[in-house]
Formats: C-alpha cells, structure tokens, sequence
C-alpha cells in the first residue's frame, strides 16, 4: 500500500458524493429525466476501494484506512482479477453482510468485521471500476460500465460440453436494470424499495446526473435550541429523548416552515430561554439559544446517515435537562446526520418524553455506528488560556478562575474540540465553590465565551493573580 492509494481512496469518495442528487421516491417523475436509466439496487453497507496488483488485494475505506487484511471476499476478489487476466486494478464496492431476512444494514460491518464466524459473511458488491492496469477507466454510459464488472466478476461453469457463466454472492455487481422511462424507474423502486425493503435506488440518467433515490421517513422530534434572524427565527434545533430521558441532538433546519411560523415560533420561544453549557453556532457564527424542551415537531428526513463521506462516525451532543441549571452537556455518542429535512407541523397531541420522540425513530431506520476505540494513548489536552483573580473583602475572600483547554482529542466522538472551565469560590458562601463549563468545536467562539464571562464577572476591586 502507497500514499497514492490512500489519497485514491479518499479522493473517490469525495468525487463520487458531490456528483449524487438525492430524489424522494413519491418525486421520481418529476425530477428525472433523460431517454435511458440505469437503476441499480441501493446496498446499505461501506463503501470501499478494492486495490489489486500481481495477485495481491487490500481494501481501502473512504477515510484511506485499512478495515480488514484477510477477509475470504477479498481473496476472491483478487482470483477474479487474476482469471480476467488483469494485473493491476481500483474497484469501488460495497462492503456488507448478506442478511437471510430484510436488508443489510451498514451496523452489520463493523460487528461481523470483530467475529470470526461472521467475518467470512462478508460481501462485496462492485459498482464501479477507477482504474485497470494503470489506466483510468473509461466507459460511454454506465450500462457499458456494469457490462465491464459483470464480465470480470463472474465464474465459468462447464457441463455437458457446455460453458455458462454465474456470479458468486461473495463478490458480486450490483445489480442492474436498464429502462427508458421514468414509469419503469418508478416500478423498479415499488419493488426493490417498497415491497422488498431495499434502502433506496442508485439511478445513473444518460444525462450524466446520478441520483439517489430514498422514501421519506417521519420522526417526531423534540425543539431545544432556535437561532434568529429578523423578526424570526432561521433555524431550529431538534432532538430525540433516551430512555432515561436524556436528549440527543440530531437535526438543525427550517425548510418547510412559513414566514407566519417563523415570527411566531420567535415570539414563543423568545419566552423559553434557558442557560446552557453546550454550545452550537449556526452559519452564521451565531450562536443557538437554547430552550425549555416543550414543543414537539413533526419533521420528515429523506435520509439519515450515521458515517460521513470520510467514513468518520456522525456524533451528536448527548444532553440532559435541569430546571434550575437549563442544558447539561453529557458528551459526545454516536449518532446520525439528517439530509432533507423538513419541518411539517407542531404536534399538539404530543409531549416530550422518552415514548412520544423516542430515538428509536433514528436507529429503526438508520442504527447508530458503535464507537470506534482510538489506537493507543489519548493526545494531552492543550492549555490555551488561564487567567485568576482575587477580592478581599474583609474576611471575605472570593476568587475566579478562567481555564481554556483545546483537547486534541477531537477525532474521538466521547470529546470535545474545546472547552471552557469557570471556578467561582467565596468564603461566606454555603456553597463555596461553583463550577461551570460550556464546550465548542469552534475556538473563536469558545475564546468570545472565555472573554465574555471574564468581563460578567470581573469589577472593579478584582486584582488578577495568575
């Protein structure tokens, strides 16, 4: 393995996402379009570059890491290679585990990848072909392209005198229909999608658009956290409750909301306000305000995805409520992002609690990924900041200290990138030390926090010490 596989590997993952637009299933008439289509069945696993060179293969992810060195379909991927008499190649496939009942999901990768029995299980589906014998490949359409895989993946079979071909389940393309309608794409996903339970579609258009074709799901989900603009909010933050009615932070958006909805929802939650140690700026650099967790949001998602297109886990915030002291930052778990999300209504009918915006809303349709353990020590944290200070007061002697701390340990989703540590102690008071901390992962933002505090709490009569 080289550096350039490596940057081959990301580079494609990459190239590839940006090229993909994502189409509701009930829209498929009316946002595609061409005279020919080439729709093959969505795999729900992850997605690999397969590298072969004189009879030897390793598989990349799309962070450019190797998951598996001996795995039994990469051994078959490397004889299929052999018997087309290729000598070097860079296959795209999906990497999943074939499931006897209902589709596989991308969760089953990383728990067959750590059994021995499950291990072998694993498949590999090759959709695309980057490179062959040192050289890009080229293809005039993708049904010249899937023609290419199908006639290096397959085995011949001799009886009778006769030789046919097959495919084997352990290394096998994806499969391919071909139409010339939108009427026939529609068939295909009512019945690799709607009857079958695939994930989706992958429809590549002879107008060079490929698309991504998904049903619609409905989630119930909490509102914490709103961002304005004008006289009306921007954007909401929504999260799902755990059972122990912790909150986990999935989605930030507002399409789908009207201008009425959108002053209205300013007016009510300008009235929720609530203290908060996390912390979550917008686009804008603004700041959410977070709030009382009372209202409950009818939201649909076209998908939800729980690695991004660097294969990194997706994490959200994991908070807990209190009355007195507002949003409570637990961590950093693994979780999902939303892509289409739209806001339909407030559901009146509801209320927030571990049963009516349940997380299983997410992981029914998208499992969250287990944490991945980091590979040897944790880097030490970074003290950017410290600043103390002092007031006496008779006998009373009160002292704040400001602490600033970059973690190094972002890469983890369990930490934050920053963090800012505030210790308040007074003599005369019952409790005499209060702590207080807010995390970011944007250093500008947590340095406007540590100044912003400073100046709340620092008047005339501090000296600093430190």
């Amino acid at each position: 393995m080289q550096q350039k596989d490596i940057q081959t590997a990301i580079d494609y993952k990459k190239n590839v996402a940006s090229k993909f637009m994502l189409v509701e299933g009930a829209k498929i008439k009316s946002r595609l379009a061409g005279e020919e289509f080439c729709v093959t069945r969505k795999i729900d696993g992850h997605m690999q570059c397969l590298f072969y060179q004189d009879g030897q293969a390793f598989m990349l992810n799309a962070n450019g890491k190797q998951k598996a060195e001996q795995l039994k379909c990469i051994d078959m991927f490397a004889g299929f290679m052999g018997k087309a008499g290729v000598k070097s190649a860079v296959i795209a496939a999906e990497l999943y585990l074939p499931r006897e009942e209902g589709r596989p999901r991308c969760g089953d990768v990383p728990r067959a990848l750590a059994d021995a029995e499950l291990k072998d299980k694993l498949a590999l589906a090759p959709f695309d072909i980057i490179e062959i014998d040192g050289a890009p490949f080229e293809a005039a359409s993708y049904k010249e392209l899937h023609a290419k895989l199908v006639d290096l993946f397959r085995l011949k079979v001799t009886a009778d005198g006769k030789t046919t071909y097959k495919t084997s389940g352990l290394c096998k393309p994806v499969e391919l229909r071909t139409v010339v309608s939108t009427e026939e794409v529609v068939a295909i996903y009512q019945e690799w999608v709607e009857e079958q339970g695939a994930e989706g579609l992958v429809v590549h258009c002879d107008s060079g658009v490929i698309a991504k074709v998904k049903p619609r799901h409905t989630i119930d989900a909490a509102v914490v956290g709103y961002t304005g603009s004008g006289d009306g909010i921007r954007d909401l933050m929504v999260a799902v409750a755990l059972p122990d009615n912790n909150m986990q932070v999935f989605a930030m958006g507002s399409n789908g909301l009207t201008d009425e909805q959108r002053c209205a929802f300013a007016e009510q939650l300008g009235k929720m306000h609530v203290e908060s140690q996390y912390i979550l700026s917008d686009s804008r650099g603004v700041a959410y305000q977070m709030v009382r967790p009372e209202i409950v949001m009818e939201i649909t998602v076209l998908e939800l995805v729980a690695r991004g297109n660097d294969d990194k886990i997706k994490t959200n915030a994991l908070l807990q409520y209190d009355e007195v002291q507002g949003w409570l930052m637990l961590g950093m778990v693994p979780g999902v992002s939303a892509l289409g999300l739209t806001f339909e209504r407030v559901r009146e009918d509801k209320s927030v609690n571990a049963t009516d915006v349940r997380v299983s809303q997410l992981t029914d349709i998208c499992p969250f990924e287990e944490n991945e353990s980091a590979a040897g020590q944790l880097p030490a944290s970074t003290l950017l900041l410290r600043r103390v200070f002092k007031k006496v007061s008779g006998e009373k002697v009160m002292i704040h200290k400001f602490l600033l701390w970059k973690t190094n340990k972002e890469s983890n989703p369990r930490f934050p990138a920053y963090i800012f540590y505030h210790t308040d102690y007074s003599s005369s008071r019952k409790e005499m030390i209060k702590r207080d901390m807010a995390y970011s992962s944007d250093e500008q933002q947590v340095r406007d926090i540590f100044e912003a505090e400073i100046a709340s709490n620092i008047k005339k009569g501090w000296e600093e010490i430190l």
